[in-house]
């Protein structure tokens, strides 16, 4: 049961994700299967299934670096709030002309343009790991409705067998015209499979753009 309601938790993504996308392969048609195709269907479902898994994961990832970024921006801001801080006091010290003071005020400052230097290369490093994170997710529910576009493709390539071998109308025109759309009725899932293939690639085209970013965000975060 369990087994199921992730199939059609992954189905129903595929559906809101893409209005072209067409309607299942009816069980009755996939009588004819063989041992090789029902082996075919049983691995594509088992690999849905994971990929249901690795996207949950995956979200929760997100979750946590949305996290860590907001808790970056409040360090942040403390630092800069704690700057103010010590230009304010400066002017006093000036006022008291307390050189002293002055002199340590300064350094002070100087250590928090540094600190702050420092945490804003943190807040645009969690930022972008945020962005690349976020980016790995859509990259996973790409690859899922490719999947689930392999594993409709491949019911429909039995389908059709099926029709061609026993769907029968009454007179000739029938018959020819009921062929006809059993020999053309696997072309609408090929090529939505290959419509979600193209997309995914261009994904992980942008996926591996991201990455770079993120590795000199992760530069400059060591500097």
């Amino acid at each position: 049961m369990r087994t199921i309601l992730i199939i059609a938790a992954a189905l129903f993504i595929a559906f809101t994700g893409c209005v072209t996308m067409p309607d299942p392969v009816p069980d009755p048609y996939l009588a004819d299967k063989s041992a090789e195709d029902a082996k075919t269907i049983d691995k594509l479902t088992g690999d849905i299934i994971a990929k249901n898994h690795e996207i949950k994961g995956m979200r929760n990832k997100v979750k946590e670096t949305d996290h860590a970024l907001e808790v970056e921006k409040g360090r942040l801001s403390i630092l800069q709030e704690e700057r103010k801080l010590l230009f304010e006091k400066k002017k006093q010290f000036v006022l008291e002309n307390d050189q002293a003071r002055i002199d340590e005020n300064k350094k002070m400052i100087f250590d928090k343009d540094n600190e702050i230097d420092s945490q804003n290369a943190r807040v645009e490093y969690t930022a972008t790991l945020l962005e690349h994170t976020a980016f790995r997710n859509e990259v996973l529910e790409s690859e899922l409705a490719v999947l689930i576009a392999q594993l409709n493709f491949e019911k429909a390539r039995i389908a059709k067998a099926y029709l061609l071998k026993r769907e029968e109308a009454s007179g000739e025109d029938g018959k020819k015209q009921k062929k006809g759309e059993a020999l053309t009725y696997d072309e609408k899932y090929l090529k939505y499979l290959d419509k979600q293939r193209e997309s995914l690639a261009s994904q992980k085209n942008d996926l591996e753009k991201l990455a770079v970013k993120l590795k000199m965000a992760e530069e400059k975060l060591k500097k």
